[in-house]
């Protein structure tokens, strides 16, 4: 008897090596750090071994549980996030990168990520820990096109889509480090990095800071917009 393979749903028509990041009107590419294309995956694995997966995961450094004391969510899920640990990543300033989220319940474990390569990385990871523990059962991947893409005509609206925390996150980052080497009008078309050279670019740049963390303060973030915290930028620019 063969063994069934498991189904893959709402693939990307087009294979990883094509796929081209969308790039915003700001000049940003929506990509990871590692340079792959954002692309919404999951893997889901069944599984009948509850304690030996929870066991296994919370003595491993790859992955770290949501909850310190190991107790369950309210559906009596239980939540891991895997930490890039590998040798010489590069650190952020919104603290250690996050590759992928697990769910783990009574009879399923369910991975999710923001790249392909990032999906087949961990699912490599956790196939050598947990061996015959788990069986994969699907894979699902939306690429942004599908995420963003409009309702059909007549369709019933769909709820906002929100972009998971991490993504948020990394592309915050990426902006605020495109803004340290862009052209401010405010500094007089030099860049922050440029401007910081001198003590009177230094004084112009921090209250230029002040002035648009000020503005934040006072402006209500509306969740899964994008908001990047220009404190941040003080500790790029060595200015704290």
């Amino acid at each position: 008897m063969k063994k069934k393979r498991p189904r893959k749903r709402k693939r990307s028509r087009r294979s990883r090596k094509s796929a081209q990041p969308r790039s915003p009107a700001s000049g940003i590419q929506i990509v990871t750090p590692e340079g792959d294309a954002f692309v919404f995956t999951s893997a889901r694995y069944q599984h009948d071994a509850l304690e030996d997966i929870l066991q296994i995961l919370q003595q491993t450094d790859e992955f770290q549980a949501d909850d310190e004391d190991g107790e369950p969510e309210p559906d009596g899920s239980f939540h891991f996030a895997r930490f890039e640990t590998r040798s010489g990543a590069r650190s952020t300033i919104i603290g250690q990168r996050v590759l992928a989220h697990l769910i783990v319940t009574a009879t399923t474990l369910k991975v999710d990520t923001m790249s392909r390569q990032r999906l087949d990385d961990c699912c490599q990871l956790l196939e050598q820990l947990l061996g015959d523990r788990i069986r994969l059962v699907e894979i699902e991947e939306e690429g942004l096109d599908d995420v963003f893409s409009e309702s059909e005509p007549g369709s019933e609206p769909e709820e906002p889509f929100i972009p998971p925390p991490e993504m948020i996150a990394e592309l915050e980052e990426k902006m605020l480090r495109h803004w340290i080497d862009d052209s401010i009008p405010a500094l007089g078309g030099m860049t922050p990095r440029e401007s910081v050279k001198t003590p009177q670019g230094r004084k112009q740049v921090l209250e230029l800071l002040d002035y648009i963390v000020g503005r934040q303060k006072v402006t209500p973030k509306t969740p899964g917009m994008f908001a990047p915290d220009y404190r941040k930028v003080k500790k790029m620019l060595g200015l704290e």
